[in-house]
């Protein structure tokens, strides 16, 4: 199933690549075929699975392949019923996955028979091998399970053993074998030839007695030949590798076709030659049935070669290909014949090293000999010798087409040869016609060019796909009328660069769409209001300060609407600002083989900045005829002229994150260092220690003259107290680009205009003035103001407010608001239209040289430019990071209730607790609280009346509580945290000899947090519980709260339980008025509260023993205590009675 998915896939590709129709129903074709062969493989697995002979390990194989093709089958279903004309290529790179699947699953992870291997010899020496992997060769019975090359000729190309086969030394072929495999089962050997081509019989050897004929007979006799003729069109080729030093080849290219090979001619200097050959191969003899070798036919490789003036010539690459075969007995005439030129991938080793496009047919020789066959026209060049052209039928048809190119300038070109390029010039060349620019006469002063469009004709084919890159050189004229390449640049598809006429028909259509848009934006207004209304009870609360707004604001809210927040660089938005002035990397020296794809960027040695289009001939008058046409400028019109231009830059750094750290705590110390040309900016002094997302909102201005410096450099270094600072990581911005684009990426467009505040129009033109720069640029009609708030631009009509208010309040007539409205929706402008960048910030990566391709963290920023023959603008918007404020919180505690009785009272056991809380705002645990300890509680009740204080500092907005601290007694400097407010309370039981019972806690987030109950009664575990369904208040807003609370504990089996209840008190000041009111803490002065009227119980035994005994005892016991009184009493009495009884008795017997 393997090799068929890929070629399905393959297909789509291609399809998807000429952009040809419908690659949907092939991508559907693949699926279903998958599915098939899945369930194929399933029913077929499921009888094998109790075979015997089986280790464990094949046993879980099976099953788990089994599972795997189960989930794969019906998940290619479910994705056939989901593929769309939209969803082609999501699709497709979900099936890729899939065929990634199916490899590693037909890999067996223990190879059970031993792969095959192939010497070829020569004096007893190895020189060349092939390993054919056993499972390709293996028979079965079973079709689905029969290797893929079992009995079947095969092509076996030999390699160098060894280390000598690795490398670019390794790549050339030694030998090419057609082989016949099979390997099977001694008891299927019958059936070993039965793959055999027709034609080909075995050498009967006479039978010796009777014994079977068992082994394979020694050689084969064939009695059919075919003669064929091989015509290989070769055309060219395209992007190949760069062998030479100079970033170029001298490419030719070799062809084999079975015994024979011919070679192309050497075009000298070049990626992309154009061979525009035809290679003829004489009388090739094949064996075989003429219907297999018409749809089997050997293969045909090419390869080409880097032809070097000393030495053998170096390998760049090789590519397969099979030819079109006509037999005799054929028509040749379409739709085979003649054949189209295709593309065929040349690779190096296992990396691309360009295009081929050929063309390959076989033709038959029949009894007629030669003469039968299509004619060859003769050499048509004669200064091309013998060497014969693409015939007409195949070679693409040619027009006359013109290719403008405009010359804007080189930037950061690199020393050739340790020379600095001084005078450098440009040449274009394509199809072998070109152009040059002109000279730059001084590379430092200006590297700019003086004349900026030029053009040539050249015959290009009317197939877009098969037109020839264009050669972009840059030469330094050198003394003595030397010239050097610097380097060299293929454009491989000029498709962007095809001029394509405006559509007259567009006008209408977008005329009727405005204005229903506009409708619909007011529609959207209107619900906006009225959703607004309904909400209005909430509303009131939320209504935030105006002054209280500032930036950063707008910078958390813009996640809404207020802003854009690219999550990628900005050029990653807009095409790389390329919509007129396009970037191309000049490259230089050899390219790199395998995986050093990522050392190509060594190999730039300088960027042209420049631009092309290119039509067909005649163009229309149209064009030409326009109002202010400048036949010297072509089709690039209304480009601006490329004089030094000063400029002031300026770049806003908001904050870094995820930053790779630096030290060896794990964090880093980061600041920002900004470099345009040979201005530097260092923020060395403001470095936040210890942060891997710092927040830095700085603004920098720097001022530059395009184009000798417009690359800006934002790096983030990390601070060392000890040793020089390490880079983190630095991005790069062709500032150049974005100032000319007509994105009008200098100062983003703010989502709407003020004249004051946070939200104040920041670019010193306003919008009426830049809407009329843009119509006058794009010589469109307007823009005219109407009554009631309309705006006409182009036919088109815009609609928006007509007043402003100042700082004073008053109300004012302005047209800016609806010039905004035009300029949000500028890209629906017909034939000048595109998106203006909007007020934004965006997140760039950072990247160290030394690890290209590892992202070292990202920074969020924007850079605002603007020119200095304009009016200034104002000071730079603040977007410091916000001060946190100092706040405190008083939080008094009043009562408890029903707080779980832990202890056993001493003496008499009952249940009691010693209740005492516990309060602390997190991330300052080391602050914490504790009231005084209300003893033998026995009911759960506790009084206080005691007062904690804590200080701490808030941002806000964002709001998090922000502390800073050293992190231990060697940091240099504090560190700063950001924590959400949250207060915890905590009820404990006290003891004296042991650690004291934890018994239940509360944590309030102090911006939403459920409302007391007002009574104990009325609190209950639901208010932690449902907490999200309750009405929550923030004490920001309130200031003053009181209530009750719940304790809770989590039990044993790990369930919420109520654990007491507490009735406290929140206030919360800002630090001046704290000042200005002070308490003390506990029950302490100034402004103390009264002592807690706690019942008496509540002492401690040993300090006052009589009253606990009075209390404990006598309230508990003070009947049985009577009792036992009056018991002593009495038994006191009757010893006494005894006691006396005895002499009285004696007495008055003896009646003394």
């Amino acid at each position: 199933g393997v090799p068929k998915m890929e070629e399905g896939l393959n297909d789509v590709q291609e399809i998807i690549k000429t952009e040809t129709a419908y690659p949907e129903r092939r991508l559907r074709g693949v699926l279903e075929e998958l599915s098939t062969g899945c369930n194929r493989f399933v029913t077929l697995a499921n009888k094998d699975q109790n075979q015997a002979g089986r280790t464990k390990l094949d046993k879980e194989r099976l099953k788990s392949c089994m599972r795997e093709m189960e989930s794969m089958g019906q998940q290619a279903k479910l994705i056939r019923s989901q593929v769309k004309r939209n969803t082609v290529r999501d699709k497709l790179k979900m099936v890729q996955n899939f065929l990634h699947r199916l490899r590693f699953l037909a890999d067996e992870p223990q190879h059970s028979i031993p792969d095959v291997f192939i010497w070829m010899m020569s004096s007893n020496k190895r020189i060349a091998y092939a390993r054919i992997p056993s499972k390709d060769i293996l028979y079965s019975i079973v079709d689905e399970e029969t290797g893929k090359d079992c009995g079947k000729v095969k092509a076996v190309f030999l390699r160098l053993p060894g280390k000598k086969g690795f490398g670019p030394a390794g790549w050339t072929v030694q030998a090419k074998m057609e082989m016949y495999l099979w390997l099977g089962l001694n008891k299927q050997r019958k059936d070993f030839l039965s793959g055999l081509p027709n034609g080909f019989e075995e050498n009967k050897a006479p039978r010796t007695g009777s014994c079977l004929q068992s082994l394979p007979p020694i050689s084969l006799v064939y009695n059919m030949k075919q003669v064929f003729q091989l015509r290989a069109h070769m055309y060219q080729a395209r992007s190949l590798f760069a062998a030479d030093s100079s970033g170029l080849s001298d490419p030719f290219a070799r062809v084999f076709f079975s015994t024979h090979s011919q070679v192309t001619e050497v075009l000298s200097e070049t990626l992309c030659p154009t061979w525009d050959q035809l290679l003829v191969f004489d009388d090739v003899e094949l064996f075989g049935e003429a219907g297999e070798l018409r749809d089997d036919p050997p293969i045909i490789v090419v390869e080409v070669y880097d032809q070097d003036t000393v030495g053998k010539a170096e390998f760049i690459g090789r590519t397969f290909a099979k030819p079109i075969t006509k037999m005799c007995d054929e028509h040749y005439g379409p739709p085979r014949f003649p054949p189209q030129l295709e593309y065929y991938q040349i690779y190096r080793g296992n990396s691309t090293a360009g295009d081929l496009l050929a063309a390959f047919e076989l033709l038959q020789i029949g009894q007629g000999g030669r003469a039968e066959l299509p004619a060859i026209n003769g050499p048509t060049d004669s200064d091309r010798g013998p060497i014969l052209p693409v015939p007409m039928g195949i070679r693409p048809v040619l027009s006359r087409y013109r290719i403008e190119v405009l010359f804007w300038g080189l930037r950061d070109l690199k020393r050739v040869n340790l020379a600095q390029v001084d005078r450098p010039r440009v040449d274009i060349e394509c199809a072998g016609r070109g152009v040059q620019s002109a000279l730059i006469v001084n590379f430092k002063k200006n590297p700019n060019f003086s004349t900026l469009v030029k053009w040539f004709e050249v015959d290009l084919p009317e197939n877009e796909l098969l037109h020839p890159p264009l050669n972009i050189r840059v030469v330094d004229c050198r003394a003595f009328g030397r010239y050097t390449l610097v380097g060299s640049h293929a454009v491989t598809s000029l498709r962007r660069f095809i001029y394509s006429p405006p559509d007259k028909t567009t006008f209408g259509r977008l005329f009727r769409l405005s204005l229903s848009y506009l409708q619909n934006e007011e529609e959207k207004e209107e619900k906006k209001k009225k959703k607004k209304k309904k909400k209005g009870e909430v509303e009131e609360d939320d209504e935030t300060d105006e002054r209280m707004l500032d930036w950063w604001s707008k910078y958390f809210a813009s996640i809404e609407t207020l802003m854009e927040v690219y999550n990628k660089e900005l050029e990653a938005e807009y095409d790389n600002f390329e919509d007129w002035l396009h970037t191309f990397n000049l490259y230089r020296g050899k390219a790199g083989d395998d995986d050093e794809a990522a050392l190509d960027d060594d190999r730039i040695v300088g960027r042209f900045k420049g631009s092309m289009c290119m039509y067909k001939l005649p163009l229309s008058e149209e064009i030409t005829r326009e109002a202010g046409f400048d036949p010297n400028m072509g089709m690039f019109q209304s480009i601006p002229h490329n004089d030094p231009i000063n400029v002031l830059v300026r770049v806003f750094v908001v904050r870094a994150t995820d930053l790779h750290p630096a030290d060896v705590n794990g964090k880093a110390d980061p600041y920002v260092v900004i470099k345009l040309g040979k201005s530097e900016l260092k923020d060395k002094e403001n470095y936040i220690s210890k942060q891997l997302n710092p927040v830095f909102g700085k603004a920098f201005d720097m001022e530059a003259t395009f184009p000798m410096e417009s690359m800006l450099t934002v790096s983030v270094y990390d601070w060392d107290l000890v040793g020089t600072d390490d880079l983190i990581g630095e991005t790069k911005i062709d500032l150049e680009n974005r100032y000319y684009s007509k994105h009008r990426a200098t100062c983003g467009i703010a989502n709407n205009y003020s004249v004051h505040g946070y939200n104040m129009w920041r670019d010193p033109m306003k919008p009426s003035q830049i809407l009329a720069k843009l119509c006058k640029e794009g010589k469109l009609d307007g823009p005219h103001y109407g009554p009631g708030g309309r705006v006409k631009v182009a036919n088109r009509i815009f609609m928006g407010a007509t007043e402003i208010e100042d700082e004073t309040g008053l109300k004012k007539q302005t047209d800016e608001h609806l010039a905004l409205t035009v300029l949000k929706h500028w890209e629906e402008i017909p034939r000048v239209g595109c998106k203006l960048i909007p007020e934004h910030v965006e997140t760039r990566p950072l990247f160290h040289p030394e690890k290209p391709g590892i992202e070292q963290g990202r920074i969020e920023m924007w850079v605002d430019m603007f020119p200095m023959d304009m009016p200034a603008p104002g000071p730079a918007i603040d977007i410091s990071p916000r001060k946190p404020k100092n706040f405190e919180l008083r939080v008094i505690i009043w009562n408890t209730d029903d707080v779980v009785l832990e202890d056993d009272a001493f003496m008499t056991g009952e249940k009691m607790s010693d209740i005492y809380v516990k309060g602390w705002l997190k991330g300052q645990q080391e602050d914490k609280q504790d009231t005084d300890v209300h003893y033998h509680s026995l009911t759960g009740e506790g009084n206080f009346n005691w007062r904690f204080v804590f200080p701490f500092d808030y941002l806000m907005a964002e709001e998090k509580i922000v502390i800073s601290k050293k992190e231990s007694m060697f940091s240099w400097d504090e560190t700063e945290y950001k924590i959400p407010a949250r207060l915890t309370l905590q009820v404990w039981d006290a003891d004296h000899f042991s650690a004291d019972d934890f018994l239940g806690a509360i944590e309030l987030d102090l911006n939403r947090f459920p409302r007391g109950a007002k009574t104990a009664k009325q609190c209950s575990i639901g208010m932690v519980q449902n907490e999200a369904e309750l009405p929550c208040i923030s004490i920001f807003k309130q200031k003053r709260v009181k209530g009750w609370w719940p304790f809770v504990a989590r039990d044993e089996n790990d369930e919420m339980e109520l654990t007491g209840k507490v009735e406290a008190e929140l206030h919360l000041m800002s630090a001046e008025e704290a000042e200005k009111s002070p308490v003390g803490l506990g029950r302490n002065e100034p402004d103390p509260l009264e002592k807690p009227n706690r019942p008496d119980t509540s002492l401690m035994w040993f300090v006052n023993p009589l009253k606990s005994i009075r209390y404990f005892i006598w309230h508990n016991y003070r009947w049985l205590i009577l009792k036992a009184l009056g018991l002593l009493l009495l038994l006191l009495l009757l010893g006494l009675f005894l006691y006396s009884f005895p002499g009285y008795l004696v007495k008055k017997m003896l009646g003394a």
